[in-house]
């Protein structure tokens, strides 16, 4: 459960920054006019470097995987523009280490599909997984991970799991949080930046 925790939280950095909403030019994420017309969403490939970056704020995760009978418990995240880019750097070197190189494609109702294989050796084994980001990458959107595991120590690291992630955007960070900061059950604070 440790190596699929610590491959959430490494994924987080790399797949979930593909649900939120990049800056428009300037630094302003402002909302466009109300007259103009949304564009339609440009569908295809599209490179990690150009996935668009969470909204900053305060956001809550809820994990539930298909077969357990109760959903992880829920934490949240502060996010801000540094720690978003650093937490993004932190899940490319993470995948350059252990993975092939991700595939995505943005979809024409705005989701994107994903698709990764990570071998993290004998003890942890192979993992495949491929799944949708989907919402309106600005308050909440919701993640849907299909794994496989194989090749590793135990039944566990040999396994297949459904897992879906559903993040909200609850507003902005409180006084004392700073950006990286993982809040869990019972106030226990962790920096997903600092405390690696």
């Amino acid at each position: 459960m440790r190596v699929l925790i610590t491959g959430i939280l490494a994924s987080a950095a790399v797949l979930s920054v593909a649900a939120c909403n990049k800056p428009a030019a300037g630094g302003s994420a402002a909302a466009p006019a109300a007259t103009a017309a949304p564009a339609a969403p440009a569908s295809g490939p599209i490179s990690l470097q150009n996935l668009p970056h969470r909204r900053p704020g305060l956001w809550r995760q809820t994990m539930v995987m298909e077969g357990m009978p109760q959903g992880m418990p829920e934490t949240q995240l502060c996010i801000d523009a540094p720690s978003e880019a650093k937490m993004s750097l932190m899940g490319q070197q993470v995948s350059r280490e252990h993975c092939e190189t991700p595939q995505f494609s943005r979809n024409l109702d705005g989701s994107i599909t994903f698709s990764s294989t990570c071998d993290f050796g004998g003890v942890a084994g192979k993992t495949v997984s491929h799944g949708t980001i989907s919402g309106d990458f600005n308050s909440s959107y919701t993640t849907v991970i299909d794994s496989t595991h194989s090749g590793g120590a135990g039944s566990e690291a040999n396994s297949t799991h459904k897992m879906t992630i559903t993040s909200t955007r609850i507003g902005e960070c409180q006084p004392g949080q700073k950006g990286g900061d993982m809040i869990m059950p019972g106030g226990r604070t962790m920096n997903l930046i600092n405390d690696r």
